[in-house]
């Protein structure tokens, strides 16, 4: 049990630090595209990248109704991020959960 407790651990801290690269990376990227060519959905998304609209931009894949085949390319590698971090940090909630176990 402690060794898929310390497994759950390391995997959700490992997903939840590439998930984050991967979204801040990609949200600069994302955001002058916005800026520059949906002027509207940046508005509506909002310009800070941790915002609870942002990040459900990315988990719900909304990127997709633009249209926008550059946006899709540069914004589904946020979107993976954003899951990323999701995964990552179930798994370090249930690496915790099975640390209350007797």
């Amino acid at each position: 049990m402690l060794a898929t407790r310390e497994f759950l651990l390391v995997m959700g801290l490992g997903l939840i630090v590439a998930g984050l690269t991967t979204y801040i990376m990609t949200w600069v990227l994302v955001s002058v595209h916005l800026r520059d060519r949906h002027p509207v959905e940046r508005a509506r998304v909002g310009a800070f990248l941790f915002s609870p609209r942002a990040f459900g931009w990315y988990l719900g894949r909304r990127y997709r109704r633009l249209g926008d085949r550059l946006l899709d390319g540069i914004a589904r590698m946020g979107a993976i991020g954003a899951w990323g971090i999701v995964f990552g940090a179930f798994a370090t909630f249930v690496s915790s959960a099975l640390g209350w176990l007797p």
